[in-house]
């Protein structure tokens, strides 16, 4: 399915700009329109202020807002000289909350950010419009990170849970990759909670290893018919079954592998579930060596 409208969020911040140049690559690719997307401050009234103040303060607020637009349409004018049909968009409000709102409004498929820190301990400062963005929204969402580049993605890593986002997450990584890319996905599995407990009882009275081996099994089955679905469509996917908490061995794989894009699910994105995006999906994010394309699911 081609992507036919795609929100970038810009901050006027390098990131942003960065995560733009994807942005451009992928509108390209699927001749999508891109919406260049600049959230601003709520300039109200401020209390307890002399009105000289207020003046200084309103002189400051319009000759940011003359930069702003300025600085925006430069970048609009660079998007256009790519071929890329395109807008600017200004509102006021949170950078999450008028990004998620504005998909909505424009049904886009598709929002690209950038994120603030990349490598150490900046790469767990993953930035309060990337969550809040990830959280609100109800369409894909592109975190990009370093390495920087103004192509589409070639190593994509997809994580799955056998579940149908999670499958999702396959096809619609395709389609923020190279046309034929070839499509890694991990499956990290774990013994059922409590299984610790019988290794304190022995293996005459409890033989976990069956556990174990009916989990791989169950997983293993699980991974062969995926294998068999996206063979059919011609889109081959190599599978990897490894045993760890789910985020850890995405992040680890990632980066022993080299890839450039992580794909994974997020469960549930409405009301109280909204707060609980998914430990495993938000602590990709948080932790990932490259950029992550976050695919929502339905309610």
């Amino acid at each position: 399915m081609a992507i036919t409208t795609i929100l970038a969020g810009c901050d006027l911040s390098a990131p942003a700009d960065q995560a733009l140049e994807r942005a451009i690559a992928i509108a390209l690719l699927h001749h999508a329109r891109l919406v260049l997307v600049h959230a601003q401050a709520d300039d109200g009234p401020i209390a307890e202020v002399t009105n000289e103040m207020l003046q200084q303060i309103g002189q400051v607020s319009a000759a940011v807002r003359i930069e702003e637009a300025r600085a925006l349409a430069d970048r609009l004018a660079r998007i256009q000289a790519h071929g890329v049909t395109a807008e600017v968009i200004i509102r006021t409000g949170p950078p999450g909350e008028v990004l998620a709102a504005l998909a909505v409004e424009l049904q886009a498929e598709l929002i690209v950010i950038g994120t603030h820190g990349a490598t150490g301990l900046s790469r767990f400062l993953l930035g309060s419009v990337a969550a809040s963005t990830i959280r609100h929204a109800t369409c894909d969402v592109l975190v990009c990170r370093a390495p920087w580049s103004n192509t589409v993605f070639q190593r994509p890593l997809v994580a799955t849970d056998f579940l149908p986002t999670s499958s999702q997450a396959i096809s619609h990584a395709s389609r923020v990759c190279v046309p034929g890319a070839p499509v890694d996905v991990v499956h990290a599995w774990q013994l059922p909670t409590g299984s610790w407990g019988a290794s304190l009882l022995g293996q005459a009275r409890f033989p976990w290893s069956t556990v174990r081996d009916a989990v791989v099994v169950a997983a293993k089955t699980q991974a062969d018919k995926l294998t068999r679905e996206y063979a059919a469509l011609g889109q081959p996917v190599n599978v990897e079954l490894i045993q760890g908490p789910p985020a850890q061995v995405i992040t680890h794989e990632a980066e022993r592998r080299g890839h450039d894009l992580i794909a994974v699910g997020a469960h549930g994105h409405r009301g109280v579930r909204r707060l609980l995006l998914g430990s495993v999906a938000e602590s990709t994010v948080r932790h990932s060596p490259c950029s992550v394309l976050v695919v929502h699911g339905a309610p």
